[in-house]
Order: C-alpha cells, then sequence, then structure tokens
C-alpha cells in the first residue's frame, strides 16, 4: 500500500528553514552569505527526508526546531533584556524574530509530534 502524503508535510519541508534563519535585517546583511549554504543544504536534504517520509528526518525536525526554541530563548533573554547601564536599550528586532521563530517552531513542532504523523513516518 503507497503512503500518502499530508499537505502539511509538504509546506514543512519546505519552509523549516524559515524559522532557523529568521534574524533582524542588520544581523543578516552583516555576515558572509556563503555560511547560509551549510544550513540550505542541511534542510534541503531534511525537507527531500521528509517527503519520502523517512523516520529519521520526523526525529531530526523535531530535534532541530526545539533545538532553535531553546537557542531563541537563550539569545533573546540575553541580548533583548537592557542592562542596568545609560544608553543600551532593549533590542526589539531581536525580540520581534525571535519571538516569530518560536511561534513558527512551535507550530512545526506540534504538527510534526501528532500521534497519526508518527504512524504515518513509521509504516
Amino acid at each position: 500500500m503507497k503512503k500518502t502524503r499530508p499537505l502539511p508535510i509538504v509546506l514543512i519541508a519546505i519552509v523549516q528553514i524559515i524559522p532557523i534563519l529568521l534574524v533582524p535585517p542588520e544581523v543578516l546583511l552583516s555576515f558572509n552569505r556563503l555560511f547560509l549554504l551549510g544550513p540550505v543544504v542541511v534542510f534541503a536534504l531534511l525537507g527531500w527526508a521528509l517527503l519520502t517520509l523517512r523516520p529519521l528526518a520526523r526525529t531530526m525536525t523535531i530535534f532541530l526546531q526545539g533545538f532553535s526554541i531553546i537557542v531563541r530563548l537563550l539569545v533573546a533573554m540575553a541580548r533583548v533584556v537592557p542592562s542596568k547601564a545609560a544608553g543600551t536599550p532593549a533590542d526589539t528586532p531581536l525580540l520581534v524574530t525571535s519571538l516569530l521563530s518560536i511561534v513558527l517552531s512551535s507550530l512545526i513542532l506540534y504538527y510534526v509530534d501528532k500521534p497519526d504523523l508518527q504512524l504515518l513516518f513509521e509504516a
């Protein structure tokens, strides 16, 4: 029997790199674009594995999105809250992009970790 691939899995396979690379524009412009090649290749392979319903792809998606949430929380707590020194305002663009990234990663985790989807990847 052929497995059917749900449409949300296709969407997750395509857009799951967005929460990882979602950073303020000044940060994105400050580093070499060649550094984006590694994550793009990793997520392209992960997207292919999700589309072919490989069980390891589901596990890696859960790991990477969960790790992204943890890192975003740690960075946001360290950089967004202004220090007590004068002239150090809160980093609002980082706060906004971190919150968006956390929400997107949480939505991906919610869908990928559903029991019916787990059965689809294990079948």
